[in-house]
């Protein structure tokens, strides 16, 4: 073509080829111009989904941080109870031990008392005396080795209810506390992330904004608009940033970036708890104290009544020995008969109450078994939805936090640009809103129970378009 022209050009004016070039330009303008939008709707394409990646990543690596702490934590508060468990356990066994020799001692007597009993008479009043005397020294010996019984049962008592303060205040109230201040964490992080890297800072100028929104105070107008902005976001699922350009050119143009950052809730705890609620166990020890003093002043007074025995038969016993001439002493054995008659009335006494406190012992042993089963970790999970739901309950650990996501630990980031166009004269810009959306899963290899710090963040799913 070119060689055409060449050769005919004498044919031709000078000038011909401007429209030409101007068709040309107004082309490659257009075409220019075309580019450019298309890259800046790419570069917001590009910017929203920086930005829902940076802000999932470091809102799933946060609440993985959270997790992994519960799970430290909760490692910690499981030692706890599993030393407490054992100290109890090392305090019912003493408990148990004395409860059997006092039982054996309370047993023995009953033989003694019932042995004398049935001896209490004038041939026999020795023997009698003897088996009374060593009925009351056993009785006397079961209410002593008693009161250590009831002793142990306070402090077993003064031991649960120590725990269990410690369990809850020291361990599950921090860590509850901790998780929830972790998830707003990652949620205002979250947040700061979706906005620092969606392009804001390189759009905003420099210049003062609007009159409206002016302060005096504020020499980088727009920017440190933004800043505070940052400063102020907090555990909202929400929020938005809108400017407007600030230039003399174009001052009405507005722009918004919207961020919403999901973190499922982590308000429900599933607590392991002892098998028995803490009121149940104040019941069982309480049951079982009262019991053991009964049994202790029942024993007591049974000694009493055996040691007023073991006398009488005594005195008789001393009588014998004007019975045995022939004829016999009359007024001697009247006198024999008469002290043997009065132990003989009161055995009976001693031996009810020395039975009593037998069937004392056999239900201390049954409520203290209870009690003790009553302390071994619960099967069933116990939610906790607040800090004093599970007041009533020894807290060993925590089972696990009800995150109520179908998908798992899932924390998922949604952005979108909108930006308005200008009118610049042959041709007026327009940008489509943008998008983007990430998700990330943190829940790695790491389990609360048993404790396993090894939650990690990843990313599962973006936004392909």
């Amino acid at each position: 073509m070119f060689t055409y022209f060449h050769d005919h050009k004498n044919k031709y004016n000078k000038g011909q080829l401007t429209p030409v070039y101007i068709l040309i330009l107004v082309i490659v303008i257009i075409m220019a111009m075309v580019t450019v939008n298309l890259s800046k709707v790419a570069m917001m394409k590009t910017d929203a989904s920086n930005a829902a990646d940076a802000g999932a990543l470091a809102t799933g690596a946060i609440m993985a941080n959270v997790f992994n702490s519960v799970a430290v934590q909760n490692s910690l508060m499981m030692q706890s109870y599993w030393t407490a468990f054992a100290t109890l356990a090392a305090m019912f066994s003493f408990a148990f031990i004395n409860l059997t020799l006092a039982y054996m001692a309370a047993s023995d007597a009953l033989i003694a008392g019932t042995s004398a009993e049935a001896l209490a008479v004038c041939p026999t009043s020795c023997a009698a005396a003897a088996a009374a005397r060593a009925a009351a020294a056993l009785a006397i010996s079961a209410a002593e080795t008693l009161e250590n019984v009831s002793t142990t049962i306070t402090a077993i008592g003064l031991y649960i209810t120590a725990t269990s303060i410690l369990q809850h205040y020291a361990f599950y109230l921090p860590i509850r506390r901790m998780a929830l201040k972790g998830r707003t964490s990652s949620i205002r992080n979250g947040h700061g992330f979706v906005f620092s890297n969606s392009g804001i800072g390189s759009k905003l100028i420099a210049g003062s904004p609007p009159d409206d929104v002016a302060d005096p105070a504020k020499k980088n107008g727009y920017r440190d608009l933004y800043v505070d902005f940052l400063d102020g976001i907090g555990d909202n699922e929400y929020y938005q940033y809108a400017w407007k350009d600030g230039r003399k050119d174009a001052p009405d143009r507005s722009h918004t970036v919207d961020s919403n950052v999901h973190v499922d809730s982590i308000d429900e705890f599933e607590l392991t708890v002892a098998i028995a609620p803490t009121p149940l166990q104040t019941v069982l020890l309480g049951s079982s104290k009262l019991l053991v003093d009964s049994a202790a002043v029942e024993l007591a007074e049974a000694a009493g009544v055996y040691e007023f025995a073991a006398d009488s038969l005594a005195a008789a016993c001393s009588q014998l020995a004007c019975c045995n001439p022939s004829p016999p002493g009359v007024v001697c054995c009247s006198n024999c008969a008469e002290l043997a008659a009065q132990a003989q009335l009161a055995l009976p006494e001693g031996i009810a109450g020395n039975s009593a406190a037998i069937f004392s012992m056999t239900g201390t042993f049954v409520l203290l078994i209870a009690s003790l089963a009553g302390l071994f970790p619960s099967p069933i999970p116990f939610p906790s939805s607040s800090e004093t739901d599970s007041l009533a309950f020894l807290e060993c650990w925590i089972h696990d936090i009800n995150y109520d996501n179908d998908e798992g630990l899932i924390v998922r980031i949604d952005t979108k640009q909108t930006h308005q166009g200008a009118d610049l004269g042959l041709w007026k810009t327009d940008y489509p809103d943008t998008s983007s959306y990430s998700k990330v899963n943190f829940e790695g290899r790491g389990s609360i129970d048993p404790p396993n710090p090894r939650y990690g963040s990843d990313i599962v799913e973006v936004d392909n378009n």
